[in-house]
C-alpha cells in the first residue's frame, strides 16, 4: 500500500468517524429550550411529558432551559392549598415507574427523585436546569410580584429573545 493511498484511507476514516466535529460544532453549545406555554397540573399527561424530556436533555449533556409563558405561569401559581403554599405542580404526584425512569435517565436511585413535580423542578434546577418564567405573562396572569414559585427566575422579552436565540434545539408544550 502505498503511501498517499495509506493517507487516503486515513482520512476517510477520520472524516467518517462520529467524534470528528467541525469547528462549528465545536465552539456551538448544545441548547434545549422547553418553551411551556400551557398549564402543567394533574389533568395533564403533558406535565410528566415536559419534565422528562428535561431530564433527557440534562442527561444528553445539554443546556436545558425551562421557559413558562402564556398560560403555561399559571403553573408556578402559588395558593394557599393543604395549609400551606404550594403551586399546581406542587399537587402532582410522579408514579413509581416514572421515578424510575426519570433516576436512570439522571444516573440516580429512584428513592432520590422527588414524588411530586414541584420538587422535581427544584432537583432539576439543581442538576443544571435553567428556569424561566415571562415577566409580562406572570403580570397579566395577576402573579407578578410575589404569587409565583421564585425558583423561576422572570425574563423580560430581551432576555426571552437572548434564550430563544441561544437555543438550537426547542419543544413546545
Amino acid at each position: 500500500m502505498t503511501r498517499s493511498m495509506l493517507a487516503l484511507a486515513i482520512a476517510f476514516l477520520l472524516a467518517s468517524s462520529p467524534v470528528v466535529l467541525t469547528a462549528a460544532e465545536k465552539g456551538q453549545e448544545k441548547v434545549l429550550l422547553v418553551h411551556v406555554t400551557t398549564l402543567l397540573d394533574s389533568d395533564q399527561d403533558r406535565t410528566a411529558l415536559v419534565f422528562r424530556v428535561v431530564a433527557a436533555g440534562l442527561m444528553k449533556g445539554r443546556r436545558v432551559i425551562l421557559l413558562f409563558d402564556a398560560q403555561g405561569v399559571a403553573s408556578l401559581k402559588i395558593g394557599r392549598w393543604f395549609g400551606g403554599h404550594s403551586t399546581p405542580i406542587d399537587r402532582v404526584l410522579i408514579s413509581l415507574q416514572d421515578r424510575k425512569d426519570l433516576a436512570a435517565m439522571l444516573g440516580t436511585a429512584p428513592e432520590e427523585i422527588p414524588d411530586i413535580y414541584g420538587s422535581l423542578l427544584a432537583f432539576l434546577k439543581g442538576r443544571g436546569a435553567e428556569v424561566c418564567a415571562s415577566k409580562r405573562a406572570l403580570e397579566m396572569a395577576g402573579l407578578w410580584p410575589d404569587r409565583f414559585d421564585q425558583i423561576a427566575e422572570p425574563a423580560g422579552e430581551e432576555r426571552m429573545l437572548k434564550l430563544l436565540s441561544r437555543a438550537n434545539a426547542y419543544l413546545a408544550y
